[in-house]
């Protein structure tokens, strides 16, 4: 998918915004799911400060036992409650979800230690309908407009949009996906059997004769399987192409999915059918499908939490910052592969690996990444130049081109990981939007408390959280308090959190200063008026006694 960095907003007219969010409140159209749809006609401009600044509210907040919605919120930061209400009561509804979160056996552990109590925040997202259906919600716009370059990736990370993907996620998308996981794994595992029996498979006898062994049964049976395994994500993709269309669905990951769905189906027509199995060109289609089904299975690792730098992912942004350098470095050794060719014209029949211009290149690739032998040199008619070309080479390749290869994928990895909550969630958004354009119509009317009207989110007061402060800490080594005992980027976070709440607490200080100075300003400037008013009466009458003694005199 498309990743761009523009601005996450832009300067937009605050009265207008102001009139959006009135909308909201009252309801527009009063038809369920027209709300964000309505948003979107009628402010397009405003769409997305309307969801920073007015996508959520909060209702209230009350005290819990710590350890009773610390292990509910772990991973996401938030628990989540779908209602047809916008305004619940706040206490005894949420009392009874953690409960049901208790019971249901999300909290898995008792405590061990002691309890205290935390303040939590009890929101809701304003907007109704979030949760909709399809483009009738919120995501499926959203995830829209990110792939047509539109908005940033931050969008992802608002409150209101968290809580509707952590909503869905923990409702039913996740409960799906371990689903079609399970079909996953039938596919991949019946055809890493049938792999294993068609590797010394006879390959002169026919179906029937085939079927007629218990190896021949059971080779047919996975085969079956592995097609079985396989026909719900030709289903699922078909509904991607329809909802997202194909220019947006086109990518190179979904048409290496395609391929995978193609080389099954040709891979079981051929065994099927016994059309020429023992030529080398089904090997090949074995091979490729077995390495295209294990790559598939990062598809499902990206969307758990201890998997957030999922291998796609990776592959895809370092893939996108280095491909014209490769292309610089496949041109360069292409260079010196004909540069060797025909340095090595005479010694053709005697060294295999300059035979060809093919097998120059792919020496020239082994030169690269596991070095050379000087002997093929030291023997060929034009020794000297030979090994003046390959130290060239080499000093070019192996010392400066892969060094900034190295140096630009590290680049590109830093750059994942910085951003790896945002591509988390965004991915997240994704699969959930993907599996809910798969849902047949009479699964959704059947299940209405999926797409509530509105969602409830609880979290944690961050200030009565018991967190342990940085200056408080000793140092290993008699230096700074904290140094050597935290990583980089976990010291980075605590002392950005502990500044924040600095400043919030230096602005709550000057507001109320101001507010005082302010009453005080105000009763100030009116004496100052009055005595202002005093000194130009006084002005003007001892102007007007000098103009009447002038005429006098």
């Amino acid at each position: 998918m498309p990743s761009v960095d523009t601005p996450l907003l832009a300067q937009q007219d605050s009265d207008q915004t102001d009139d959006a969010a009135e909308d909201l409140e009252r309801g527009l159209h009063n038809g369920a799911g027209n709300d964000f749809r309505h948003l979107i006609d009628s402010y397009p401009e405003t769409v997305i400060k309307i969801l920073e600044k007015k996508g959520m509210e909060k209702l209230g907040s009350f005290n819990v036992p710590d350890t009773s919605v610390l292990p509910l919120i772990r991973g996401t930061g938030m628990l989540t409650l779908g209602s047809q209400k916008k305004d619940i009561d706040v206490e005894p509804e949420w009392r009874r979800r953690m409960q049901d979160c208790q019971t249901s056996g999300r909290q898995t552990q008792k405590p061990k230690g002691w309890t205290g109590v935390v303040e939590v925040e009890a929101h809701v997202v304003t907007i109704r309908n979030a949760a909709g259906t399809d483009d009738a919600g919120l995501l499926n716009p959203l995830l829209k407009r990110w792939q047509d370059q539109a908005c940033s990736q931050m969008v992802f990370g608002l409150p209101a949009v968290q809580s509707v993907i952590n909503f869905k996620w923990d409702r039913w998308a996740r409960k799906l996906l371990l689903l079609e996981f399970a079909f996953y794994m039938v596919w991949l595992l019946s055809f890493q059997v049938f792999m294993l029996l068609f590797q010394d498979e006879n390959d002169s006898l026919s179906l029937h004769e085939l079927v007629a062994t218990k190896r021949g049964i059971i080779t047919v049976a996975v085969e079956v399987s592995a097609l079985l395994g396989m026909s719900p994500f030709l289903y699922i993709e078909a509904c991607t192409v329809i909802e997202y269309g194909p220019r947006r669905w086109l990518s190179i990951w979904n048409l290496m999915d395609l391929a995978t769905y193609f080389l099954q189906v040709a891979i079981s027509l051929v065994h099927l059918l016994r059309l020429n199995i023992r030529s080398e060109y089904v090997s090949i289609l074995v091979a490729s499908q077995c390495l295209l089904l294990w790559l598939k299975i990062q598809y499902f690792a990206r969307v758990f939490q201890p998997t957030k730098n999922a291998f796609v992912d990776t592959l895809r942004s370092v893939v996108a910052d280095v491909k014209w350098f490769l292309l610089f470095l496949v041109l360069t050794m292409w260079g010196f592969a004909g540069a060797f060719y025909i340095l090595f014209r005479e010694d053709q029949q005697q060294f295999q690996e300059f035979s060809t211009i093919w097998h120059a290149w792919l020496t020239m690739f082994n030169f690269m990444v596991s070095g050379f032998e000087f002997g093929i040199f030291y023997d060929c008619h034009n020794p000297q130049a030979a090994i003046l070309l390959v130290v060239l080479y080499m000093f070019v390749v192996a010392v400066i081109f892969l060094n900034l290869l190295v140096g630009i994928m590290t680049d590109s990895w830093s750059k994942v990981k910085e951003n790896e909550g945002l591509r988390f969630l965004c991915s997240k958004a994704e699969v959930i939007d993907e599996i809910e354009s798969t849902v047949p119509q009479w699964v959704k009317d059947r299940n209405p408390g999926w797409y509530p009207a509105y969602v409830h989110v609880l979290k944690v007061n961050p200030e009565s959280a018991d967190e342990v402060e940085m200056d408080a800490m000793w140092s290993r080594l008699g230096g700074e308090p904290g140094e050597s005992i935290m990583d980089d980027k976990t010291e980075l976070n605590v002392k950005l959190s502990k500044m924040s709440r600095q400043l919030e607490a230096l602005q709550a200080a000057l507001d109320a200063s101001q507010s005082k100075a302010g009453g005080g300003s105000g009763t100030a400037s009116s004496a100052n008026g009055q005595q202002h008013k005093a000194e130009s009466d006084d002005e003007q009458t001892q102007a007007e006694r000098k103009e009447r003694f002038g005429e006098d005199s």
